[in-house]
């Protein structure tokens, strides 16, 4: 993906994402106190979302051009970081990732150095919200935009638990092309690699809804996890 070309028509792509819906989701778990920070913060809404409710967020991407969109619209911090090397001096009450982040993660093995990652960056008693990308199946879909169009193709393969997609978004008369692998974690995944850097899953939850249990079967994940010293208090 050339992002110094594309960073700019981002948010065009994915206007119809309900972002709302999801900062409402979030903010079940996050209080005007709290310091968060949004791990994989891309072009910044949902950490522009939080900030309009009143809540101090920092963000930390691996790509230059999002962040410079996203300076545009926060107020914060903002740091030019991977997920697998993290180098913040202060900790955060809430750190999430969102828009299914973790799951370019290649294996449990860099999985479990994210949860480790975050945790040093957590406080004692603070939360870790991530979403997860679970599809069931392959296809394709075509969105179009004004003048714009985006061709989603995936394939997925259980075996594996990769799924490999093709994007191809057509601006005007200029094409950009995405190559996503996207490692697809299962829950009971997710569970043993926090387990062995001491986090463990408070909660899983289904397409943003609080009422609604995660599963294996659904579309999408929510989870909570909290440093393992506090289970006890649960």
């Amino acid at each position: 993906m050339e992002y110094k070309k594309f960073a700019q028509y981002y948010d065009q792509f994915y206007k119809n994402k309900n972002y709302v819906g999801e900062v409402q989701f979030l903010l079940n778990f996050i209080t005007k106190k709290d310091k968060v920070l949004d791990v994989g913060c891309g072009t910044g809404i949902h950490a522009s979302l939080l900030e309009k409710n009143g809540i101090a967020v920092d963000g930390v991407d691996m790509n230059l051009e999002m962040l410079n969109v996203a300076k545009t619209r926060l107020h914060s911090k903002l740091y030019l970081q991977d997920i697998l090397d993290l180098d913040i001096p202060k900790k955060y009450d809430v750190i999430i990732s969102m828009f299914a982040v973790i799951n370019h993660l290649k294996d449990t093995l860099e999985l479990e150095q994210c949860f480790r990652n975050l945790k040093d960056i957590l406080t004692d008693q603070g939360k870790i919200i991530i979403d997860l990308h679970n599809p069931q199946k392959s296809g394709k879909k075509t969105d179009t935009f004004d003048n714009m169009s985006r061709t989603m193709e995936w394939h997925y393969d259980k075996n594996t638990k990769i799924e490999e997609s093709k994007i191809t978004f057509s601006i005007a008369d200029t094409q950009y092309i995405d190559h996503h692998t996207f490692r697809i974690f299962t829950i009971e995944e997710v569970k043993q690699c926090c387990q062995n850097v001491g986090l463990y899953v408070k909660e899983v939850y289904e397409n943003y809804d609080v009422d609604k249990c995660g599963t294996a079967s659904s579309k999408n994940l929510q989870f909570v996890i909290m440093k393992e010293v506090f289970k006890e208090m649960d």
